[in-house]
């Protein structure tokens, strides 16, 4: 796998996505194309069981979208990657995605996050969308993604005022999932990543895809995606795998199959 924008690290059965694209890290076309592309390229790939997407250098994740490819959006020219259909397919990603949040995020950098499934944000940094302050509103599922995770009137505070949270707002809110000292944030979302590698393949898909749908209906309709992942996961070798291991005490070794 080969980018400009992108540092990409295999790690046993997880790998380390660096998005270097200084000295903002800015979500650009060329940065959102390579994220993309490297969604393509491990999606069947049975050795990548997860990821963790974060940012190079110590001060910044992601500043956001690239203030100086706006111009060209202004007279209507269309991206040719839309950020809000990569940040879809992110967040509804069969494998599990973890945000190693760094460094501040701000606007589109702060919606990737928000996208991956899974976050673990530095103590000492910020996150926010700060758009309003810009005379424009959070266009990468921001307006749609932070009421989900924080609730509507802390929301709206957060983008009607353009401040951001801090760590601990942030986790106290239920942003993110873990605050730690920033250089323990990559070696945090990496421990976790293996975690999760280790972990049944098949049953990890069905859960992200009962949650990510399930939340979107009412709860009955809820349950029926339940039971169809249900359906799935029990007719696979991994369960009776996870079975057989339970009965002989011993780690279950799950093949994905």
């Amino acid at each position: 796998m080969s980018y400009k924008k992108l540092t990409v690290n295999k790690k046993d059965d997880y790998l380390v996505a660096v998005i270097d694209n200084p000295p903002a890290n800015a979500l650009g076309q060329l940065v959102l194309g390579e994220l993309n592309k490297l969604l393509d390229e491990i999606l069947d790939d049975s050795s990548v069981r997860a990821i963790v997407i974060t940012g190079a250098g110590e001060k910044l994740f992601s500043a956001g979208a690239d203030i100086t490819e706006f111009a060209a959006i202004q007279k209507g020219n269309r991206p040719k990657i839309s950020g809000n259909d990569l940040f879809l397919r992110i967040e509804n990603y069969p494998k599990p995605i973890i945000a190693a949040i760094q460094g501040s995020a701000y606007g589109g950098g702060t919606e990737l996050a928000m996208s991956c499934h899974l976050r673990i944000l530095a103590a000492e940094v910020k996150i926010g969308l700060p758009e309003v302050k810009l005379g424009i509103i959070p266009g990468l599922g921001g307006t749609q993604r932070l009421p989900r995770l924080i609730g509507k009137t802390k929301a709206l505070e957060v983008m009607l005022t353009g401040e951001p949270l801090s760590a601990q707002e942030a986790l106290s809110f239920g942003l993110v999932n873990r605050v730690v000292p920033a250089e323990q944030v990559l070696e945090e979302a990496s421990a976790l990543a293996a975690k999760l590698a280790n972990g049944a393949p098949i049953a990890i898909r069905e859960i992200l895809k009962a949650v990510n749908q399930g939340l979107n209906t009412a709860i009955d309709e809820g349950i029926k995606i339940e039971q169809a992942g249900s359906a799935v996961v029990f007719s696979s070798e991994d369960a009776k795998e996870g079975g057989l291991a339970f009965f002989q005490k011993r780690p279950p070794r799950f093949k994905g199959k």
